[in-house]
């Protein structure tokens, strides 16, 4: 039943870009005549989430979903392109909650490429972990990471999150230069990786359960995951402090043999600076109190309770008032973070 619910909110909420767009300037029009403060006070909550099916798309719509259940406040979900596109919509004042990551936030707050601008957004809670070690054919002769130089891989798209994140890493392993990039979606470059034109390829294992398309792959042929040196973790982490080390074990992937460390990156809901501090802590208590109903809605979502919501923070970026005060009363916050000024 829940399912069913879910799949009928979803159809529901996937408009079309021109129909998004319309309600959207609707929206900030009303809000431009009224005060910027009014956005905090908009009976209607938007929140940004991910290609259609994508997990993002599937906690968005789980998290909103808790939310008109359990608060005052009402919201529908929009199916975008994925994290960058939802940091430029908050910035255009087309969202109120985003779906990101904690790889964006520096490239978004600066105002990096894509970006025109720097992005005003203030983080809520964290509810999930991507590991993301690079995976090779088990029969293949690649061994380690700087065995990559010379051959071909693939991150998917090269806007996409993951690519850019593969590039910061090759970089400090000293073989950016050596890769043979091949790009498409997902799907795309896991066919074909799995006829053997693409040496290698970024895995992704959501609170460490592997993406579909991998358990699919090990279906036809059997797959070994690369491990980064250490130095080249930490050398990343210090470019963009969006990016994590995990631990992938064999209780995780019974493929390995042994624990090993991956890079990692979190899923983190951000919030337009503008939402206002008692929003704020309406709609975090209201997710993180219901968390087991939360994760009904599938895997992605296994991975949310408050102390990780909290502890995969970045403290380089502020927290809306009303999340800190929440987390503030029930004892976890951690002073190294920082408040959003209200």
């Amino acid at each position: 039943m829940m399912k069913q619910r879910l799949d009928e909110k979803s159809n529901s909420t996937n408009l079309g870009r021109r129909r998004f767009m319309a309600q959207a300037g609707s929206a900030v029009g009303l809000l431009a005549a009224s005060g910027g403060s009014a956005l905090a006070q908009a009976p209607q909550i938007r929140w940004g989430s991910a290609n259609l099916g994508s997990s993002g798309y599937v906690i968005l719509e789980a998290m909103s979903h808790i939310s008109n259940k359990y608060t005052e406040t009402k919201s529908s979900v929009f199916a975008t392109t994925g994290t960058l596109e939802n940091f430029s919509l908050m910035r255009s004042d087309e969202l109120e909650f985003s779906h990101t990551t904690s790889f964006d936030w520096m490239v978004a707050t600066r105002g990096d490429k894509p970006f025109t601008a720097p992005v005003r957004a203030n983080q809520m809670f964290a509810y999930v972990q991507w590991l993301v070690p690079p995976l090779v054919n088990a029969n293949s002769d690649i061994k380690t990471v700087a065995d990559l130089a010379g051959r071909s891989y693939s991150a998917s798209k090269p806007a996409g999150g993951s690519t850019q994140l593969s590039r910061i890493l090759f970089q400090e392993a000293g073989i950016l230069d050596d890769i043979k990039w091949v790009y498409g979606s997902f799907s795309d470059i896991y066919d074909s990786f799995s006829v053997g034109n693409i040496d290698c390829v970024y895995g992704v294992f959501t609170n460490g359960t592997p993406l579909g398309l991998i358990t699919q792959l090990e279906l036809t042929m059997e797959l070994r995951a690369l491990e980064y040196p250490q130095a080249v973790l930490d050398a990343a982490m210090k470019t963009n402090p969006g990016i994590q080390v995990g631990q992938l074990t064999p209780n995780d992937w019974p493929t390995l043999d042994r624990p090993i460390r991956t890079p990692a990156m979190t899923g983190i809901l951000g919030a337009d600076d503008r939402v206002s501090a008692e929003t704020g802590y309406d709609i975090t208590k209201a997710v993180l109190e219901n968390a087991e109903e939360l994760k009904q809605y599938g895997l992605p979502l296994a991975g949310v309770n408050p102390q990780d919501a909290v502890r995969n923070l970045l403290p380089a970026y502020p927290v809306n008032a009303g999340a800190a005060q929440y987390f503030k009363e029930l004892g976890i916050w951690r002073e190294e973070l920082t408040i959003a000024a209200t």
